[in-house]
């Protein structure tokens, strides 16, 4: 049992959710020791906190309009609960008091905080140093938003060590509640001249004019401005109808969220703001400030709302268009409840464990010297084969692993006759060559390696019913920990119910961790009746970090030039980027294109690739002259090519070539074929690509229509370019390091 402590200035509505669901988890007992149970200025209310909590005597003093707790009773409370790891959320005395009990009693600790480089940049030197002191000190470190990460780069933090605990609600109470829109607009927040609420009423009386009717307003919160506000109100009657509803409890703000039309939020200082996440949970479109935390996680320009400088003008433009449009106000409607689905109290509590886990194992790493691994743990990997998009992930995890004291093993053996001819194996030189042979046509492979694997402390295998090893593992010599790694089935089956199948699913079970490649595949984990919270999931990537910095470093007169080589014309241009096999469907993809070609005769495509399938694309390459074939290409001149297009096209399975979309900001289009590997999850359609009905018509119309309307295109190419920086090997290798450093943990 992990017993962790949570010191914190107050209980707050968006965090005592999260604490209560980390006492929930199996294995962990929580603590919370707040300073008050409500600081004065704070109204909140709040569900039942599920934890172990004691309430601090109360000792503060109030400066620049802020608590500062100073509460000595906090090393007695530390002392009786005996925690594991200390969690603290500020930096307060009273956070310094459990931050130094943790130093002398050689306690893991967690610096965790809901601040920005933005909303840390007025800081003075006194306050930077006593951070720097206590970053030194901790084992982990815990943010809640990019805006949290920037700041620790600004200290130097690792990677590594770092750990994302979003804030939240509860999005299904408010995407329940009946939407019964009567206002125009809607501000909740404190009516003070941080939030600029007398902006919402200078932007309603512009709105007004344009749409030549009253406006409505809710605003909901309390403050000393309310009374300004309702004198400025009053003299503009014929213009704007304003109701002020004063705070409102958390049971009432769902139905006061439905009930308006579109949310304004003219912040002037906002690390984050949970009212953007009520805002989206209850599909409401977004107009706010650069100035908001959540801007470019929650709030998306031009996809859920708007961002810019207060100009009541161009806001009330903006405003005035949602309200009329009424196609553009359900996308972004639709658009904000898709991006705040993420946002849970499971998710946050569940990166707050991580953390802890975290520290807890770098505390414990230089004490271990016997037990269930030596002082160095050795953790083996096995490969069946080696391919080239899996050097960087281990590559970046060994340094990882090596930084946390551990030793990384990968073992390697070779692919079947039929693979090899895709050409993508690889080569490292500090890997460990095994013997492999292949029956059955390749169907079953058998890679002895017991040597290695007794005496390793965890040993991860790929989750392949041909690789014959795993059941001696399983079975005769399981080591000390055996974890699996994979989809959690075949999604090419043809068989799905077959025996094979039934097999796969059966043998989930049989490992003590799993390193699911997506969601999709933690799903398909869970079904079989694994724990979920002995999970972990990787986000499957591949390093398009140069991939990204070569598309673009790449100028007009190079793409003109390489245009020009290739007789491309000025018409445009779709890629076919990957292997050459038949699960890509590369005979529909060549109709498809034809029909396309019908449609925009100045149109071309280029097939990038290799394969058993090369000679179907010759052919094309010969009968056409728009189909242009290049072969597999790397580095610089596949840059050159994703450049070169417009849209990627793949009607057959996808997998990690959408990394490679995103990379060029070449959004992918594909069908509903049933093929698709788990990373398709990473498709969102009309987003940053395009998933039709499995039909050549459906996909070739939807080809044409996104080709000949600019702004589409433009829409989707710049969410495949986002979706860029959400996907990386560094954040995969990091979730491994996690999930390794937690399977280590857990037994």
């Amino acid at each position: 049992m992990l017993n962790i402590a949570i010191v914190t200035n107050t209980l707050a509505p968006y965090r005592t959710p999260v604490f209560s669901a980390l006492a929930a988890m199996p294995g962990v007992a929580v603590h919370v020791f707040s300073c008050v149970e409500r600081e004065p200025n704070r109204q909140w209310d709040y569900a039942p906190l599920r934890t172990g909590l004691t309430t601090l005597q109360r000792c503060f003093v109030v400066w620049r309009q802020r608590y500062i707790h100073s509460n000595l009773d906090v090393v007695a409370g530390l002392r009786r609960f005996q925690p594991d790891v200390v969690v603290t959320d500020g930096f307060n005395p009273t956070h310094l008091y459990a931050f130094a009990y943790c130093r002398l009693r050689g306690i893991a600790h967690v610096a965790m905080t809901d601040g920005t480089l933005a909303s840390e940049q007025k800081l003075t030197p006194l306050h930077r140093w006593v951070r720097r002191r206590v970053y030194a000190g901790s084992q982990a470190f815990v943010a809640a938003s990019a805006g949290g990460h920037a700041l620790y780069d600004g200290y130097g933090v690792s990677h590594a060590q770092r750990f994302t605990s979003c804030l939240a609600i509860d999005n299904q109470v408010f995407a329940r509640a009946p939407a019964m829109p009567q206002f125009d607009l809607l501000f909740c927040g404190r009516l003070e001249a941080v939030k600029r609420p007398g902006f919402v009423l200078e932007m309603a009386l512009a709105l007004a004019l344009r749409c030549g009717r009253q406006i409505t307003v809710l605003m909901v919160g309390s403050g000393s401005q309310m009374a300004a506000l309702k004198a400025e109100a009053a003299r503009h009657p014929d213009q704007v109808a304003v109701t002020f509803s004063g705070f409102a409890s958390q049971h009432a703000l769902p139905a006061l969220y439905r009930s308006a039309r579109l949310f304004v939020m003219p912040t002037s200082w906002e690390p984050w703001g949970v009212v953007f996440n009520e805002a989206c949970a209850a599909g409401l479109p977004i107009l706010t400030t650069p100035a908001a935390g959540a801007v470019g996680e929650l709030v998306l320009d031009g996809e859920n709302g708007y961002v810019d400088q207060p100009d009541a003008g161009r806001w009330a433009e903006r405003a005035a268009g949602l309200l009329a449009d009424a196609a553009t106000y359900q996308r972004f409607a639709a658009r904000s409840q898709q991006l705040v689905a993420g946002y849970t109290y499971d998710q946050a509590a569940q990166g707050l464990r991580q953390a802890c886990l975290r520290a807890w194992q770098r505390q414990q790493a230089g004490a271990r010297t016997d037990g269930n691994y030596r002082s160095r743990p050795r953790v083996l990997i096995v490969e069946r084969q080696l391919l080239h998009y899996r050097v960087g992930i281990y590559v970046r995890l060994r340094e990882l692993l090596a930084a946390q004291g551990m030793e990384l093993q990968l073992l390697v053996g070779e692919g079947t006759p039929a693979e090899k001819l895709k050409r993508n194996e690889a080569h490292l030189d500090w890997v460990i060559s095994i013997p492999t042979r292949y029956f059955l046509d390749g169907q079953l492979c058998w890679q002895p390696y017991g040597r290695y694997a007794r005496g390793a402390d965890i040993v991860i295998v790929m989750h392949e019913n041909k690789i014959l090893y795993n059941l001696w593992l399983m079975f005769v010599r399981r080591p000390a920990r055996l974890a699996f790694w994979g989809h959690g089935a075949n999604l090419q089956s043809a068989r799905p119910d077959g025996w094979r199948e039934r097999f796969k699913r059966w043998t989930i079970t049989r490992a003590d961790w799993w390193f699911a490649y997506t969601d999709l595949s933690a799903a398909l984990i869970a079904a079989a009746g694994f724990p979920s919270d002995r999970t972990t999931v990787v986000r499957n990537a591949i390093d398009t970090t140069e991939m990204v910095a070569l598309c673009q470093g790449i100028d007009s007169q190079t793409l003109a030039a390489r245009r020009q080589q290739l007789g491309l014309g000025e018409g445009p241009v779709a890629i076919y980027l990957g292997s050459l096999y038949k699960e890509k469907r590369l005979d529909f993809l060549l109709a498809a294109a034809l029909e396309v070609r019908r449609q925009i005769p100045d149109f071309q495509l280029l097939v990038v690739g290799a394969g058993p399938e090369q000679a179907l694309i010759d052919q094309a390459n010969d009968s056409y002259h728009w189909i242009h074939a290049l072969g597999a290409l790397q580095g610089e001149e596949k840059a050159l090519a994703l450049r070169l297009s417009d849209v990627m096209l793949n009607p057959g399975l996808v997998g990690l070539g959408i990394l490679d979309s995103f990379a060029g900001g070449t959004p992918m289009f594909t069908t509903d074929c049933g093929l698709h590997s788990p990373e398709i999850v990473y498709l969102e359609n009309g987003v940053n690509g395009v998933m039709t009905a499995d039909d050549r018509a459906a996909f070739a119309a939807e080809i044409v229509r996104t080709l000949l309307t600019p702004s589409l295109l433009a829409r989707l190419r710049a969410g495949a370019r986002r979706s860029a920086a959400q996907y990386t090997l560094d954040e995969m290798a990091g979730r491994l390091s996690t999930g390794i450093e937690a399977a280590l943990a857990s037994l």
